[in-house]
């Protein structure tokens, strides 16, 4: 794999991709010089972006600079670790129903906004009730029927049973204001004077934070939020160098890598063709280098899996990853034994007829594009003739709706349950995958708690992998960019790439 390694990184070096390395906080190589041993890490303020044409409310605004910064001004019932591991934040406890289908939330007492308004059970409700009917939080509470208040505490009745809700209720509480932003209940507040905004310090927020003011510099583009990174009047970014529209960033600067839940993979038209059969798709899982993949093409930005839920998670089944993990041998293997031979060209047959497939990928995403070209090099070491098919967005979704594929390249942003409902049994299951048992045990994974949901999970992965519906290439990180030297200790999230800031360690 070391000419495929070589041949991607080429391919994403002229994509201009590589800013920096990955790294948990440690010095990357940039596009211009490191700081040499006789510098000194020297104190910088913290100075962050914002659009200012864009709404800066957390809960219906669409500007991914401005959510970036709303970790620091809001706070949810919970939020997720680095592990995707929901930990109390407005939540003091939860109890749920002997169904799963009743939640009750306890609130933390003693919690206020900015301007000091105490914290109620139904500001709670206000706020989910709102993000049910947005565009960013709307999906993952679908099953959501009703949210109340009942006697100080929240209440949340589900259709479903879910035993990981509160791995969706990260979700900003609000306190709406008449005209301007909404308050929260976290570190800071935003403060505008003139026509400078600026964060400060939430005085009624229980806990140090290392900044009084972090000001807030007006970009209004990608361009702008490169020059401004660049002079210095923003100090720190984030950004995914896996994306097509990766910003060009430069200058002295550490990486600090998080985990998503975006979802790299492979979809398998399982109804007819050469992936209608278990044993192929199997094969082919096994033919996918995934390590290689995220080291060449994702520069080590992602966590490469075999299962639709992180490695990270604590919901991942190595055991049942093994069955589908980088093994081309073991493909080569299945593909023998369910009826292929090896013809003297290399090149596995079927009586007269080479196994041949044709991979369908959006063609305005150079990444992907990338990602099937090596995949394509990964099933011809199998001795599997694949063609890689790069399509228009709008002809793309034509040929997954209507079945023109044998393999497809799909990236998802799955919710913080990791719940692969949509990709296996719901709109997303462009293969056409069928199973009389997968329904069953995806609703007995999503009701189960605690003990009961670690067996839930081994028993639904294992099926999965025996039935190879599709094939999980790999999570992707994101990358949060800041000033060499200035901190240590950074440990972002997903939803909050401020998480933990509490515990940075400033330069002297």
């Amino acid at each position: 794999m070391r000419k495929l390694t070589a041949l991607l990184l080429t391919a994403a070096l002229a994509l201009g991709l590589w800013g920096c390395a990955a790294g948990e906080g440690d010095p990357s190589p940039s596009l211009s010089p490191e700081p040499t041993a006789t510098q000194r890490p020297q104190a910088q303020p913290l100075a962050l972006a914002y659009d200012p044409q864009l709404s800066l409310h957390p809960i219906t605004g669409q500007s991914q600079v401005n959510l970036d910064l709303a970790g620091l001004v809001y706070e949810g019932l919970y939020e997720l670790d680095r592990s995707f591991e929901p930990q109390p934040a407005l939540a003091q406890s939860a109890s749920v129903s002997e169904d799963a289908l009743a939640w009750t939330i306890t609130l933390r007492s003693g919690v206020a906004f900015s301007d000091g308004t105490p914290l109620t059970a139904a500001h709670v409700v206000s706020s989910l009730n709102a993000a049910r009917n947005s565009t960013l939080y709307g999906p993952r509470l679908s099953a959501v029927t009703s949210v109340s208040e009942a006697n100080g505490v929240v209440a949340i009745y589900l259709s479903s049973p879910n035993g990981a809700l509160p791995a969706l209720l990260d979700i900003p509480i609000v306190l709406e204001q008449e005209s301007g932003i909404p308050l929260g209940t976290g570190r800071y507040r935003f403060v505008q004077v003139g026509d400078s905004l600026s964060l400060q310090a939430n005085g009624n927020y229980d806990g140090a934070v290392p900044y009084d003011i972090i000001p807030l510099q007006a970009v209004t583009g990608a361009d702008e939020r490169i020059a401004a990174f660049d002079s210095g009047d923003v100090t720190a970014v984030v950004t995914d160098f896996s994306s097509s529209y990766a910003l060009g960033y430069s200058g002295s600067y550490e990486t600090c890598d998080f985990p998503t839940t975006t979802l790299l993979y492979v979809g398998f038209k399982t109804t007819a063709g050469a992936c209608a059969s278990p044993q192929v798709r199997q094969a082919f899982s096994k033919a996918f280098d995934r390590e290689e993949l995220v080291s060449a093409l994702l520069a080590g930005h992602g966590d490469a899996s075999s299962l639709p839920v992180s490695p990270l998670h604590q919901d991942y089944d190595p055991q049942a990853a093994a069955l589908l993990d980088y093994d081309a041998p073991g493909g080569r293997e299945l593909l023998l034994s369910s009826g292929y031979t090896q013809g003297e060209d290399g090149l596995l047959y079927r009586g007269s007829a080479p196994l041949s497939v044709t991979i369908v990928v959006n063609n305005d995403s150079a990444p992907k594009q990338a990602a099937a070209d090596f995949l394509a090099q990964c099933l011809g070491e199998l001795g599997v003739s694949a063609t890689v098919n790069k399509l228009p967005w709008e002809e793309y979704l034509r040929a997954l709706s209507s079945g023109q594929f044998d393999l497809y390249i799909g990236e998802v942003r799955m919710t913080g349950d990791f719940d692969p409902t949509a990709l296996l049994t719901g709109a997303l299951n462009y293969g056409g995958y069928a199973s009389q048992t997968m329904p069953g045990l995806l609703a007995a994974w999503r009701a189960a708690g605690d003990e009961a949901r670690t067996q839930a999970a081994s028993q639904l992965w294992q099926v999965f992998a025996q039935d190879a519906p599709i094939a999980a290439l790999c999570f992707k990180r994101g990358s949060m960019l800041i000033r060499w030297g200035m901190v240590t200790n950074v440990q972002p999230t997903q939803a909050d790439p401020y998480w933990n800031m509490e515990q940075w360690q400033m330069a002297q």
